[in-house]
């Protein structure tokens, strides 16, 4: 660091680069907070359930929900917003939404951090540093309360260090502890070590270091959830490691009566009179939040499980249909979630008029996420055939730039294909997918000048 300042002192072009990646930095965070001042949204659904939660913690009510216990989600998220809240000594939702500028811009720097890693090319670095400062989903999920923005920062934390390459006595129990944040934030990351170790048997084939890595990660990951885990038994009478929604969410996105792989309301999902009859049970006959019925997902788990055995055509039918809505059915979720009330605003334009600016900005976001989705599928298509042969081969290997952003994408997708897809699922990955687009089109670039004899 010493070293880093002197040679800044002495070297002009380094200066300049600084102030450059500083302004960037600096208008990046000023349009997150022009959106959350400007822009008008309701927290819904989910995003209320997150603020109800962290403002009983701040409020010394606990981790509740309608004055009960909850686990439905991943405690993170309100637990830290909650703490927040706290220490600024109130529970705006405009503080909680100022919270995620600071966090929106962690992932804009270590999404350069991890740029620096991959390539020496300074414009692929500053390609990402802009379109991760100013892309449009980025910047609006700073106006919802809910995990995206901070899942984005810690997976793309948990990337950096895996490529950092520095000592692994500090570097591993980093990696575990994040790993375990991750963990508490969505539930699904418990199984993240297996992605550590699968992606270092693809780059390496030292099965013994592989071994000793994931081990320590996955041991310091328990370790970190293992408190909450224990809370959950003294709470619920059962082993909850995180969060009671699996089965339920199976459930309701896979049963004979659901034709877009998404979520449905329990009036409308597939019911025998069996399993009629314990809903009615675990909700008390109504007078029950599904949120707060922690047992709901024994009987629903095992009805998902028999269905899809049953029915693995019809299965896979919505499995391909969840993981479209989650990354190629366009930024929808961004007109819903991030700027729903925006029609409130007194703008001085017609209806029409805003009708038409909004359907301009719609067209473009999806567009371009459209672009960057795209870029990410035939990445994660074309390097299948490598994995396999990599994965049974002592032989053949894989660059970590290839197997980090490969398996870091293909994860989720997997997890998607069998529970639930929604195009907000994916936002916490947009700023691989933009490293995935910048990486690819470079080489495309190349490609075709090489192939037109530009020089």
């Amino acid at each position: 660091m010493k070293e880093w300042l002197k040679q800044l002192t002495r070297d002009r072009n380094l200066q300049l680069e600084v102030a450059a990646i500083g302004l960037i930095l600096l208008l990046g965070g000023w349009i997150r907070y022009w959106w959350i001042v400007t822009i008008p949204t309701e927290q819904l659904y989910d995003f209320s359930t997150y603020y109800d939660v962290a403002v009983n913690v701040a409020t010394g009510k606990g981790f509740t929900f309608l004055d009960q216990p909850i686990a439905f989600q991943g405690m993170l998220y309100s637990f830290m917003l909650g703490h927040f809240f706290k220490l600024m000594g109130t529970t705006s939702v405009i503080s909680a939404k100022s919270l995620n500028i600071v966090l929106g811009m962690g992932t804009v720097i270590l999404s350069y951090l991890i740029m620096c890693k991959l390539t020496a090319r300074k414009g692929l670095r500053y390609a990402v540093l802009l379109i991760t400062s100013f892309m449009p989903h980025l910047v609006a999920y700073t106006n919802t309360l809910g995990t995206e923005t901070m899942m984005s920062t810690l997976l793309a934390g948990v990337i950096y260090l895996q490529l950092h390459g520095g000592d692994k006595r500090w570097r591993l129990p980093l990696i575990g502890i994040l790993t375990g944040l991750c963990a508490l934030t969505k539930p699904f990351y418990m199984a993240y070590p297996v992605v550590i170790a699968l992606g270092q048997w693809l780059s390496g084939k030292q099965y013994k270091t592989i071994l000793r890595d994931a081990g320590v990660v996955l041991a310091i990951m328990v370790v970190m959830i293992a408190p909450w885990t224990v809370r959950n038994y003294q709470a619920y009478g059962r082993f909850i490691p995180v969060s009671y929604n699996s089965g339920f969410v199976m459930y309701l996105n896979n049963n004979a009566n659901n034709i877009h792989g998404g979520w449905m309301s329990l009036d409308t999902i597939h019911k025998t009179p069996d399993l009629q009859k314990k809903i009615d049970q675990h909700l008390e006959y109504g007078n029950k939040s599904v949120k707060l019925a922690s047992d709901i997902e024994l009987d629903f788990k095992k009805e998902a499980q028999a269905w899809i055995v049953n029915n693995p055509w019809e299965f896979g039918k919505l499995g391909v249909i969840r993981v479209h809505s989650t990354f190629f059915n366009g930024a929808w979720d961004v007109d819903s979630w991030t700027m729903n009330g925006i029609r409130s605003l007194d703008t001085g334009h017609t209806e029409i008029e805003l009708s038409r600016s909004l359907n301009a900005f719609r067209a473009w976001n999806d567009i371009f996420y459209g672009i960057l989705t795209a870029f990410g599928a035939v990445f994660v298509f074309l390097n299948v055939p490598r994995v396999l042969q990599c994965l049974f081969s002592f032989k053949h290997t894989m660059r970590e730039w290839i197997t980090i952003p490969l398996l870091n994408l293909a994860f989720p997708v997997v997890v998607y294909f069998v529970y639930e897809g929604q195009p907000r699922y994916g936002v916490h990955l947009i700023f691989l997918f933009i490293i995935v687009f910048v990486l690819q089109s470079s080489i495309l670039l190349e490609t075709f000048r090489r192939g037109n004899g530009i020089e």
